[in-house]
């Protein structure tokens, strides 16, 4: 029996090795500047702010990109089925459907709250300051403000 090489003509199948961005399971995931161009476009069509609790995103690099329907039952990063989520209502939500997670107006389900914004935070530590000040009896009380 001769064992004869196959002709130049033939063609080789590629190896069945995906590629870097595919491997470990990742459906076919995008690149980061494509997932930053995604952030962008679900920003403009949604409003950049969490999807689920409403938060408002001071930078587009907090939003984490939530598939709507999980990808076990639709694979894929189509727009129409991605939305903005801050990351603590993305870890909540994981891979259920979205009506377990949808706020009802004005309160928001259970396990998650809103971020406090930055203006939230500025009122909280004024607040404790003043209340501070009451207490010394209108004076400041020591350690707040600047020291001579």
């Amino acid at each position: 029996m001769t064992i004869t090489a196959p002709p130049a003509s033939a063609t080789i199948a590629p190896p069945l090795v995906p590629p870097p961005h595919q491997a470990g399971g990742g459906h076919n995931r995008p690149t980061a500047e494509r997932r930053r161009q995604i952030r962008r476009s679900l920003a403009k069509r949604d409003g950049a702010c969490c999807f689920y609790c409403g938060t408002a995103f001071a930078d587009l690099a907090e939003a984490t990109l939530d598939h709507l329907i999980p990808q076990v039952q639709i694979p894929g990063w189509k727009l129409a089925n991605l939305v903005l989520a801050c990351y603590p209502c993305n870890q909540a939500k994981a891979g259920m459907l979205p009506q377990a997670l949808l706020r009802p107006v004005g309160r928001f389900a259970p396990g998650l709250r809103p971020r406090p914004t930055l203006l939230d935070r500025l009122h909280s530590v004024l607040a404790r300051l003043l209340l501070a000040i009451r207490r010394a009896g209108g004076r400041r009380p020591l350690g707040a403000g600047v020291s001579a």
